[in-house]
């Protein structure tokens, strides 16, 4: 539909109904760019047997930061100083509850000579709306300028990879792979603040992989080395077998741990605790049966800044910070020191496997009958990674519980609940 230019002939930045979304791009666009090099050493060992080990590595440039293809470029800075904001004491007298000392609403109060303009780079720091200097009458924003297609991120990819293969002999053939890699990459959150608080590992990284298929054709019935000279009928019920199996054996995926108390540090995430050690993870069971990826916190055991007392006007920021177990509640003003992506959940495990039978009906017609097993151990892998999983440790309720199995759980994925299929096949 036409649009109605205003009388003084600007357009806001929102369009007329302020319903639009800018998009934002750099005045120089760079095309992105991958640089990619390997290093490869093969040996024969046997006629039928090769052994190949290799380095590979690249780095792409001016890419996406996170899965792209923008980024928020007008987030709160909460590090390094830029947003010491504290939570006060609202003024509580008696016996002021838990509630009370979040940081919400007017309970924030700028530290030190930090001054307000750092909140926020751009649209005069954040606020959440107001009135071009030099056009007046047009308003203006909301707490991000638009999705900026900045294409201005890195990453990176480093891997040792090892290769097993043997060519058939004596019925059996197999193709192994192992890999070690080190993917990493910049998430969209954070990156337009601190790089270094986005930089970590890929999402859907697993940094080993072993993976291994097997085609064996049983050595059993005419022609073969047992029971060679067997007659037609015996061959029919003994000759013909084979067994191909298909292993993935891989590292977990990584997720970040969280906190629930991001209201005692800022106004603004991301909001990831201190560690004071390492967090114990794998798979145990609490009081209620429910699976653990780890041990959950006290719920709000990094929440806790006030104790049950009269201390109307008294600074949180200047409190002791609360720990519990290998985790304390960061400064106000910063992040935590836990890095993106710094745990992996549970291993992946997956294995098919086919057995199948030819019957040689004649020189001219053969028939197979197939059997195949998807996941045939009926093993589940579990789902507790970035996207899937309670990361938070001290939450309460669901903190640290596997809920589910891993995504594309459909039967036949290869991480789906067991299938059987059956099948005949003629050729001619």
């Amino acid at each position: 539909m036409p649009v109605t230019v205003p009388s003084d002939g600007i357009l806001p930045l929102r369009g007329p109904a302020g319903d639009v979304s800018p998009r934002i791009r750099p005045r120089i666009q760079r095309l992105p760019t991958i640089d990619q090099w390997n290093a490869t050493v093969q040996r024969q060992v046997t006629p039928t047997l090769n052994v190949t080990i290799g380095y590979v590595g690249n780095k792409g440039t001016h890419v996406f930061a996170g899965n792209g293809p923008a980024y928020n470029t007008n987030e709160a800075a909460i590090v390094g100083g830029t947003n010491l904001y504290a939570c006060l004491d609202p003024g509580a007298v008696g016996n002021p509850s838990a509630t009370q000392f979040k940081c919400t609403g007017t309970s924030f109060k700028p530290l030190g000579n930090i001054p307000t303009s750092f909140r926020r780079r751009l649209f005069l720091n954040g606020v959440p709306a107001f009135t071009y200097p030099n056009f007046p009458g047009i308003t203006c924003c909301s707490d991000s300028p638009g999705d900026y297609f900045g294409n201005d991120a890195d990453n990176k990819y480093n891997a040792l990879q090892v290769k097993v293969e043997k060519r058939v002999s004596h019925g059996l053939q197999f193709l192994a792979h192992y890999t070690y890699s080190k993917a990493y990459f910049y998430d969209g959150g954070y990156f337009s603040v601190d790089k270094k608080f986005a930089w970590g590992p890929d999402d859907y990284n697993r940094n080993h992989v072993f993976v291994i298929n097997t085609v064996y054709e049983l050595p059993i019935g005419k022609g073969k080395t047992f029971m060679s000279g067997a007659g037609r009928v015996t061959d029919l019920l003994i000759g013909g077998w084979q067994v191909t199996n298909t292993l993935n054996y891989s590292g977990g995926l990584p997720f970040t741990p969280s906190i629930g108390e991001c209201g005692q540090i800022s106004d603004a995430g991301p909001c990831r605790p201190n560690a004071t050690g390492t967090l114990k993870t794998g798979t145990s069971r609490d009081s209620a049966g429910n699976l653990l990826w780890f041990v959950p916190l006290p719920s709000g055991a990094l929440g806790t800044v006030f104790s049950d007392t009269n201390l109307t006007g008294q600074d949180s920021c200047a409190l002791a910070r609360p720990t519990s177990g290998v985790f304390a509640l960061p400064a106000c003003g910063q992040i935590g020191n836990v890095r993106r992506n710094s745990y992996r959940g549970p291993r992946g495990f997956y294995s098919d496997m086919a057995l199948s039978k030819t019957f040689a009906i004649t020189e001219r017609y053969r028939a197979q009958f197939r059997f195949d097993a998807y996941n045939v151990f009926n093993h589940p892998v579990l789902g507790f990674n970035g996207s899937q999983g309670n990361t938070c440790v001290d939450c309460g309720g669901d903190s640290g519980v596997i809920n589910h199995i891993e995504n594309n759980n459909s039967p036949g994925s290869p991480s789906g609940m067991r299938q059987l299929q059956f099948g005949v096949r003629f050729t001619f």
